[in-house]
């Protein structure tokens, strides 16, 4: 049976450089990847329309996933009779009335929501402008805020989210609000998927820099993790980088197929 190595990657930070979102040492080693068929699947916490921003950018139409995991998309580019779209999160009012209704007001007027901002404040916060930021706002499953209360009150915040089954995940910029889901419940699902129907044995890398990642770094075989290095992987076959994207992603996912090809696995 052949070998397919697919390739889950994080973008701020990890794929894409944090302040000013370019790929430029890493867009000559993403084509060559492709050529060789290996599958990238970017997994990140932006919207739909960020993403396929990004993939014009990039000049390949890939399968992706958006706002941490809430919604696959093109999976039919991988086989055709793969869904086009896969549906994991509920809607985000859904998701916001349940948060409201539930927690604590103390805690509540700590969290600073950025739909709430001015858009000069939106773009301090996130870096983006004008159509990008425009695209980050358009949210369907997830909301970003900035915490603005004690490290207790904050360590209460997550834990009573994470009663009314919802979930918080940090990032490098902000919070997330959303359903109760992760990168790694998106990894597994893309798997369960896919495992038995392309004919071919899976091998998975995943890339990484921030907490946000960690669900999808630990269900890998080979996890990456790029310029942090408080990011604790109980995984032998794990790589780092150093430096930073976005020639830390470059570094670090040569090291695992490396790693892949030195074992005979493709």
């Amino acid at each position: 049976m052949k070998s397919k190595i697919i390739i889950f990657t994080d973008l701020d930070g990890t794929l894409l450089d944090k302040t000013k979102f370019h790929f430029r040492q890493a867009k000559k080693y993403i084509n060559e990847l492709i050529s060789k068929n290996i599958i990238i699947i970017p997994i990140s916490s932006k919207t739909e329309k960020e993403i396929r921003l990004f993939l014009r950018e990039i000049k390949h139409n890939l399968p992706f996933v958006t706002e941490n995991g809430s919604e696959i998309y093109n999976l039919n580019l991988l086989k055709k009779t793969f869904p086009r779209k896969i549906t994991l999160a509920r809607d985000k009012l859904k998701i916001y009335e349940i948060f409201n209704k539930k927690i604590d007001p103390q805690i509540l007027e700590n969290c600073e929501f950025v739909f709430k901002m001015t858009k000069r404040k939106q773009t301090k916060i996130l870096g983006l402008k004008g159509k990008k930021l425009n695209a980050s706002l358009h949210r369907k499953f997830t909301f970003p805020f900035i915490f603005r209360g004690s490290k207790f009150k904050k360590n209460k915040l997550l834990k009573d989210t994470n009663k009314m089954g919802l979930n918080i995940l940090e990032g490098g910029r902000v919070m997330n609000l959303g359903d109760k889901i992760d990168k790694g419940y998106a990894v597994n699902k893309i798997l369960k998927l896919t495992k038995n129907k392309l004919k071919s044995k899976i091998h998975t890398i995943a890339v990484g820099d921030n907490s946000n990642d960690l669900s999808m770094l630990n269900v890998s075989e080979y996890p990456c993790v790029i310029g942090n290095k408080n990011l604790k992987i109980k995984n032998k076959n794990k790589s780092f980088s150093s430096d930073y994207a976005p020639l830390g992603w470059k570094i670090a996912v040569k090291k695992a197929i490396n790693k892949i090809e030195k074992r005979g696995l493709i």
